[in-house]
This record gives C-alpha cells, sequence and structure tokens, in this order.
C-alpha cells in the first residue's frame, strides 16, 4: 500500500508554458518530500519504498497546503497494488480459524454480489494481517482477491467509507452522496450495505457502508475517527 499518487490538475487552456511551471514546481515540492516522478503520465512513487507511507503522507498533506496550488489541485489519489503477490504464495498458518458465522456472514455477501466485501492485507514475508476470511472465500470459490502490502512494523486500521443516512420509519434513505471514512475497529463483521452509526464534527449520526478499505503508516492511521456501533 502507498505504492504511489497520481496528482490531477485543473490546468489552463492555451497556457501550455505556465501549465508546465507548475507541473515543473510540483515535482520540485515531492522531491523534496522523497517522491519522484515515475515519467508516466501524473504518476509519482517514493524514492525509497522502505520509507513509503511517511512520504507519501507527507506529499500529499504538503500538496494540499500549498497556497500557489489553491486553485489548481483537483484530486490526490494514493497508489496500492492490487496484486501483492498470487494467493497461493500467501502465509496463513499463522491465524486463528475464523468462526463459522463470520466465514457465513461474508460468504453470503460473496453469493449474493459476487464480490468480496473486502481485500487481503498481507506483510512484506507473504503472512497474512488482515482479511482472512476473503482468503478462505477466495480459495474456496477459486477467485482472484485484491491482495494489499502493508509493512510488518506499520499500523494498519480497516476503513468503512459510506455515505450519512436517516430512517423515515420505513427504510434508510440517503442524506447525501459525499462519502466520508472512519476507522472500523468493531469485532462484528462488516459489508457494504450494512448499517453503522459514527462519531462525526457534528455529534453521532448514521452511514451505510459504500466499500471496505485500509490504511497503512501512523500518519494515515490517525486521520479518522472511529465506528461507534454496528446496527
Amino acid at each position: 500500500m502507498n505504492e504511489g499518487l497520481a496528482v490531477f490538475l485543473n490546468l489552463a487552456e492555451g497556457k501550455s508554458k505556465e501549465n508546465e511551471e507548475l507541473i515543473k514546481r510540483i515535482d520540485e515540492l515531492l522531491l523534496d518530500h522523497g517522491i519522484e516522478y515515475t515519467g508516466i503520465g501524473n504518476m509519482y512513487r517514493p524514492a525509497d519504498s522502505g520509507d513509503r507511507d511517511r512520504a507519501v503522507f507527507n506529499a500529499c498533506r504538503a500538496l494540499n497546503e500549498a497556497d500557489w496550488l489553491k486553485d489548481k489541485l483537483a484530486d490526490i489519489s494514493i497508489m496500492n497494488r492490487i496484486d501483492a503477490c498470487p494467493l497461493d504464495q500467501i502465509k496463513s498458518e499463522h491465524m486463528s480459524e475464523p468462526s463459522a458465522s463470520k466465514i457465513e456472514y461474508y460468504e453470503k455477501y460473496y453469493q449474493k454480489s459476487h464480490m468480496l466485501a473486502q481485500g487481503i492485507i498481507i506483510d512484506e514475508n507473504r503472512r497474512i494481517r488482515d482479511g482472512y476470511t476473503s482468503f478462505i472465500i477466495a480459495k474456496k470459490y477459486g477467485i482472484r482477491p485484491n491482495i494489499y502490502e502493508a509493512f510488518a512494523k506499520q499500523p494498519l486500521r480497516k476503513i468503512v467509507r459510506g455515505r450519512h443516512v436517516f430512517w423515515d420509519g420505513d427504510k434508510w434513505q440517503v442524506k447525501s452522496n459525499k462519502i466520508y471514512a472512519w476507522n472500523y475497529t468493531l469485532k462484528r463483521p462488516v459489508v457494504p450495505g450494512d448499517i453503522l452509526q459514527v462519531q462525526t464534527k457534528k455529534g453521532q449520526d448514521f452511514i451505510c457502508v459504500h466499500e471496505i478499505g485500509y490504511v497503512t503508516g501512523k500518519e494515515f492511521c490517525a486521520e479518522h475517527r472511529k465506528v461507534i456501533k454496528h446496527l
């Protein structure tokens, strides 16, 4: 995870020289934070892969805080490899067997959606860190899951991303299409479509889970509030 980033800009039409100068300035800013240009499109990568978690976080922060990019920066996308290693090379002997009810919960979601609820996280030695149930289901059905790598010495957090919802007396309704993210630390399994109670800047609220992901690195793991309750 955090293998690189892509920078999207709102460039002025017909001002090629001005745009070139802006991109050059971005290249220099990112290089100061240990991020180098790949030579492909708008993609950058850490010069030192072993320090990628800190470098990518600091680079994103520097871009967002640059006054000269305030009206030019459209988006920053963090790049995570989803093919860290083949499924049959993952080491799982150290993992405890999940409960039957947990496997059933995730398997029902797969049977309904034909998708795994979450990916598989391994460390640099290909040992599973999270997503063991996805590993079991992937092997059972012969499917190709997303497999990410997160360094063993770096913290790892499961993240749920979702939209705010409210109960209208009959069903849950979406308040806004904007998606927010929270740390998910509860023991209960979670899949897209679940309703969660969360803490926000304005107090407690409810969300409908859109997707489940992960973040790694001390700085990234400290960014989000925690889920309070699974409903």
